[in-house]
């Protein structure tokens, strides 16, 4: 079991203290740097059939899976192709980045795997691809580090639904009181949060409500590489301590 806390720089004024076996990872913008190629990926997509996106599109779409995505493309810009080509054609785009070119953020590889060395059982609930995302895991030599991924097309509703954390839960044999969510999206931390799951908030530049990300995260974090040192830091805190005892 991991134990983390968030306080002051002084040990003895932690103010929180957090304790899971099981982690859920978001992919994109928590994990994975992609958010760049999919803030390209939909205007590149319109611009095919001659439509201009308008600046605030990819804000408009942030909350949607991809197969969600599919469907509003399709009414909004009134698209004769079907929801479920719409849907393929820009699996295909981003599948090559993630196959390809797509790296990690700052210090996840050395986060998960500190986790895996503590027995924290790990899975990714991604809005995106489950498919997708495998290559890119791997290629980046993290795929090993996860009992499994579920994406929200598993479940038919986007992380404005608890429904992709649940089962994630589910398929780790345990509650959701249980369980971590590590996400940089405001509205799907807020959504994890209200279920009842504990979270951590990562930042991602991308996203323009920080404050939303602070106040439905039990631990918020630049990045990985501050997770970890404090996760060390903690845990060099208590086995001195311990042997003082």
């Amino acid at each position: 079991m991991i134990t983390g806390y968030i306080g002051s720089e002084e040990k003895e004024t932690w103010r929180y203290k957090m304790k899971f076996q099981y982690a859920i990872f978001d992919m994109d913008g928590t994990l994975m740097d992609s958010i760049p190629y999919w803030d390209r990926l939909v205007p590149e997509f319109l611009g095919v059939f001659g439509i201009e996106a308008t600046a605030d599109l990819n804000q408009e779409m942030s909350a949607m899976s991809i197969q969600e995505s599919g469907i509003w493309l399709k009414e909004k810009f009134s698209l004769k192709e079907p929801a479920e080509k719409i849907v393929q054609e820009l699996c295909t785009r981003i599948g090559k980045h993630y196959a390809e070119d797509i790296p990690l953020k700052p210090g996840v590889k050395e986060y998960l795997f500190h986790l895996k060395e503590q027995g924290v059982r790990m899975c990714v609930a991604t809005a995106s691809s489950a498919e997708l995302g495998r290559p890119a895991l791997a290629r980046n030599g993290v795929l090993s580090c996860f009992d499994f991924m579920v994406d929200c097309g598993m479940v038919g509703a986007g992380k404005t639904s608890p429904a992709v954390y649940e089962l994630a839960a589910e398929k780790f044999g345990t509650s959701v009181s249980g369980c971590v969510v590590a996400e940089d999206a405001a509205f799907a931390l807020k959504t994890a949060k209200e279920a009842g799951f504990q979270t951590i908030g990562v930042y991602e530049s991308s996203e323009p409500d920080q404050e939303t990300v602070r106040r439905y995260s039990d631990w918020y974090v630049n990045n990985f590489k501050e997770l970890l040192r404090m996760d060390l830091s903690v845990s060099a805190y208590v086995q001195n301590n311990s042997l003082k005892g």
